[in-house]
């Protein structure tokens, strides 16, 4: 297999964050739930949330990238045998970057603690539309 440059592949494994990042704004937009009205207006009241996923996200991509046996061990650990390391290569990186933020937003769920809202300084809970 031809080696690929580190920008390509951490801009292939971007492009999956920023999907992942636009089917959750489009889910947002579509909700009667909410005032957000626009995938812009979802990205601008939530980048700082967005910034933190995407930075804990690529910490682990840069692992798995600097160590592929790194995550064949870690299933082992949870007693899972993939049977093979996972080489980090474009379409690898691609599927990481968007499936990363997935995996966070399933293990997030898990958590109790983290389910709770702050209460919001103005009342609202939600951007003006």
């Amino acid at each position: 297999m031809r080696e690929h440059s580190i920008a390509v592949i951490w801009m292939l494994y971007l492009l999956g964050q920023f999907v992942h990042i636009l089917k959750r704004a489009g889910m947002a937009v579509r909700s009667k739930r909410n005032s957000i009205h626009s995938r812009i207006v979802f990205i601008a009241f939530y980048w700082d949330a967005l910034l933190v996923r995407i930075v804990l996200c690529a910490g682990l991509f840069w692992v798995l990238q600097t160590n592929p046996r790194g995550l064949t061990n870690l299933f082992a650990l949870l007693g899972v045998n993939i049977g093979a390391d996972i080489s980090v290569d474009l379409g690898s990186a691609l599927i990481f970057g968007y499936f990363a933020d997935s995996v966070l937003d399933w293990l997030v769920s898990k958590i109790p603690i983290l389910q709770k809202e702050l209460p919001a300084l103005n009342g609202s809970s939600h951007p003006a539309p």
